[in-house]
């Protein structure tokens, strides 16, 4: 519910807002909502097919892996707006569009690690880079299943946004 809230702000879809904004800006009762009904599971009448994915989630400077299941594709709708690229579920992933193999940086920063090797089987979510930006770090995941056929970056190198880290055929 909050980041519905947030989004449709208008100071939000100006771009008037700072890392302090929520806190200083916004009224926090606007994010009270009635307890939700409880979920259910998609059936066969027309709900999204759900994946599986793992994504790293830092909790008072400890690191964990969290399995969560996400529409397959973003859900349609005349009230949706057009997505580019994968949905950001963390600082992590490329801007190139979901499946096409090729792994670019989402920002400027510095590869602290590579996770895999060529020639490894990944899944989609696995983690295969550690890019650092803004003195945080932020995983880099694979977009779509296969094999890894490229690496083009090791610990050390400085990228900018765009540049192709890694190809995954």
């Amino acid at each position: 519910p909050a980041h519905k809230v947030l989004l449709a702000h208008d100071d939000f879809r100006a771009a008037r807002h700072s890392t302090k904004w929520v806190e200083d800006e916004v009224e926090q009762t606007q994010f009270a909502v009635a307890a939700p009904a409880a979920a259910t599971a998609p059936d066969a009448t027309g709900d999204a097919e759900l994946v599986e994915r793992t994504v790293p989630v830092e909790v008072d400077g400890r690191r964990f892996s969290v399995r969560v299941w996400l529409p397959a594709a973003p859900a349609g709708g005349a009230a949706a707006a057009p997505r580019r690229g994968r949905p950001k579920l963390t600082s992590s992933g490329s801007g190139a569009a979901v499946g096409d193999g090729t792994v670019s940086a989402p920002m400027q920063g510095t590869i602290v690690s590579v996770l895999v090797e060529v020639g490894a089987t990944v899944e989609v979510g696995q983690a295969i880079l550690v890019l650092e930006a803004m003195k945080m770090e932020n995983h880099i995941n694979a977009e779509r299943a296969g094999t890894i056929a490229e690496i083009r970056v090791a610990p050390g190198d400085s990228v900018g946004t765009g540049d192709v880290l890694a190809i995954i055929t």
